[in-house]
């Protein structure tokens, strides 16, 4: 497919391949069957936009592998190579569109009917169907080639510098470039080193080393990261931080930042963190850990892992200072409003707290159940707190509490602690766990 050459829209081509011996016939055959026929869409893919060429005749040559030749009347006169079919001038948008192949029905029942292929190419923005997002390859001076049959545009088409439109009769020519030869001719945007005073920051983007690639230029290496506003996979630029912030990532406080490429950085975050343990989203807050761990905090998604993991000595989150064991501060909170947990426009769920049960380990954490009796009106029975009063449905965090895991000498030590909470009247219940590992 042909969109322009040397800068002149009137050279167009498309060219179609037989896949199959038989596959000739593309009229209407007289009104008894329905016509195949070409979809062209602008960039925006709109009906108002969109414009269908009709064959009209059938094929003289149908052995596997013949060609279809669908060309303007300059392109064919230029190449010296008759068109099987005339393409009316303006239907092939240059720099960004589709053309889609369709068969109409009826047809024979072994023939399948509606879209058969399509490419997508530029910035098209309408509706990508199967066919996956547009090659970036635009067919200016230069065709547009299928080299695959994964059904996924952006690779299954790459671009040729020479185009080779050929016929059903098997008559084709070669296109010579201009391109190579380091000077900027008609249609092309640069060539090789001449960029013809075009850089990234012209182009409209913040940094980098604008590139030309078969004449065309090439962004890839420019980058919008600098320009103070967040573009397409940036997690932040500069201060813009798509309105996060570290509370918002599940941290305590502490200050979020912006990296030199555009990823956010939570270094400057408090090391202590809420981790909720596992639930369904919404009563997911009903009762959530809240850990001291430098090593193991959350990323720019805001998850944080069940699984923290400690290296014995390391003083982000060992509290002791003896060998062969980790001790972890941690404490249990209640109702905390978590942004990360709330399902779509609805927060997380918070509801009066009837019991806390601690279900693992079987021998329990003293300290830490007594912490949990703490927060209310009371009593305990084993590692079970129940509520009496119910605790009131506002954010309750114990004080942290000093849980030890010892190492396994050579090998980390683990600790699970699994949780159940209770809402009074017994729903909803939310069960949580920990995992602790002290490595050596």
């Amino acid at each position: 497919m042909l969109a322009s050459f040397q800068g002149d829209t009137s050279l167009q081509f498309i060219e179609l391949r037989l896949l199959a011996p038989g596959q000739q016939s593309l009229s209407n055959g007289g009104g008894v069957r329905g016509a195949a026929d070409l979809v062209f869409d602008d960039a925006a893919g709109t009906p108002e936009g969109q414009r269908v060429f009709t064959f009209t005749h059938d094929l003289a040559q149908g052995a596997a592998g013949a060609r279809v030749l669908i060309a303007t009347a300059g392109l064919a006169t230029l190449a010296g190579v008759p068109a099987d079919f005339v393409l009316p001038p303006g239907l092939l948008a240059p720099g960004a569109g589709r053309v889609c192949y369709r068969v109409n029905p009826p047809q024979d029942p072994f023939q399948p009917t509606g879209i058969i292929d399509c490419v997508a190419y530029g910035r098209f923005t309408g509706d990508l169907g199967r066919f996956g997002p547009p090659t970036p390859i635009t067919p200016e001076n230069r065709s547009l080639q299928s080299v695959g049959a994964s059904g996924v545009t952006a690779a299954d088409w790459a671009g040729e510098l020479q185009p080779t439109p050929q016929n059903n009769s098997g008559v084709g020519a070669i296109l010579p470039t201009l391109c190579g030869d380091g000077a900027i001719s008609q249609g092309e945007e640069c060539d090789g080193d001449a960029l013809g005073g075009a850089s990234c920051a012209s182009l409209g983007f913040a940094s980098g080393a604008l590139a030309c690639q078969q004449c065309h230029f090439d962004t890839t290496p420019c980058s919008f990261c600098g320009n103070g506003a967040i573009n397409g996979a940036e997690e932040c630029d500069g201060t813009a931080l798509g309105g996060r912030t570290c509370e918002s990532l599940g941290f305590t406080g502490g200050a979020l930042a912006c990296t030199d490429q555009c990823r956010l950085s939570t270094r400057g975050c408090a090391p202590t963190f809420f981790v909720p343990g596992g639930g369904p989203r919404g009563p997911e807050c009903f009762a959530e850990w809240r850990v001291e761990n430098a090593a193991g905090r959350p990323g720019a998604d805001g998850k944080a892992p069940t699984r923290q993991r400690c290296r014995d000595g390391y003083g982000g989150c060992d509290a002791d200072t003896l060998a062969g064991a980790c001790t972890f501060t941690i404490a249990v909170c209640f109702d905390r409003t978590d942004a990360r947990l709330a399902v779509g426009s609805n927060p997380c769920r918070r509801e009066a707290v009837g019991s806390w049960t601690l279900r693992a380990p079987p021998a329990g954490i003293p300290p830490l159940v007594a912490s949990v009796g703490a927060l209310g009106a009371s009593t305990t029975v084993g590692n079970t707190v129940t509520f009496s009063p119910p605790l009131e449905a506002k954010e309750h965090c114990t004080d942290g509490v000093a849980v030890t895991v010892p190492t396994r000498g050579k090998q980390p030590g683990k600790l699970v602690l699994k949780t159940l909470t209770v809402a009074t009247g017994g729903r909803p219940r939310d069960a949580d766990t920990l995992k602790l590992v002290c490595s050596p």
